[in-house]
């Protein structure tokens, strides 16, 4: 399976490198971190809300490559950002929840040879989950790879925020099986406690890699502390899947 790891946000340097440091042990994992960060309201827990350090962001993964020699993956919100993340040469494009119907984006995205990781929006249907991947392989790009991040759910609670659909990887794989199907066991769960037994669930129905959101001490990160796994966690998750 293909791991995409590391944190849910760039703090700063040093925080990052010591996380690609620990990534980096494990041979084929993608190191993941935001550059660009949203939330869903502008004060959380009595703070502004992190909007991310942005150009810093990516010029800290470009340093990652290079130190470290393993690829990188950044979420873009914009066509603005799409342009420096190429710049400083990111390996795989993400396309976030929030963001799947931002058309402008799709669009410009979709003229790009390179990787892009397609988040399910968080009410979105499977049909048109696949209907924004045809919009990404319109003009040539053939290297969408579908994220199923949990959907917004009746039993939504503060414990599990969203549902991580397995039923929808499964579904993808067996009817549609030129498409790369991954599963974010952070997002899709809440806790990070959830993570290893829906890695092994979503590996179960069929899912190509895993999403996980990784930190030395994730109770002190400024976003999605909650969901985020340990390095003990991380390791248990990588013999199992």
């Amino acid at each position: 399976m293909q791991i995409w790891a590391g944190p849910c946000a760039i703090e700063s340097e040093k925080q990052a490198m010591q996380i690609a440091k620990e990534v980096a042990r494990y041979e084929g994992v993608i190191f993941r971190g935001g550059a660009y960060k949203g939330q869903n309201r502008p004060i959380v827990k009595g703070k502004p809300c992190f909007w991310g350090l942005g150009e810093e962001g990516l010029q800290i993964l470009h340093r990652i490559k290079q130190v470290f020699g393993i690829q990188v993956s950044t979420e873009v919100q914009s066509v603005e950002q799409l342009k420096l993340a190429l710049d400083y040469g990111i390996d795989y494009l993400q396309v976030g929840a929030r963001h799947m119907q931002n058309f402008p984006l799709i669009r410009a995205l979709s003229y790009v040879q390179r990787p892009i990781i397609l988040k399910r929006g968080l009410g979105n249907t499977v049909d048109e989950w696949l209907g924004i991947a045809e919009h990404l392989r319109a003009n040539g790009n053939k290297d969408v790879i579908m994220c199923e991040r949990g959907v917004s759910s009746f039993d939504r609670t503060n414990d599990t925020r969203w549902r991580l659909d397995c039923l929808a990887i499964a579904e993808i794989k067996y009817q549609y099986p030129h498409y790369k199907v991954i599963a974010d066991v952070s997002h899709g769960t809440g806790r990070r406690e959830l993570a290893l037994p829906m890695a092994k669930a979503a590996k179960g129905a069929g899912a190509d890699g895993i999403m996980v959101e990784l930190h030395y001490d994730p109770d002190s990160s400024p976003t999605d502390g909650r969901q985020t796994v340990n390095f003990d966690q991380f390791k248990q998750i990588m013999e199992s899947v």
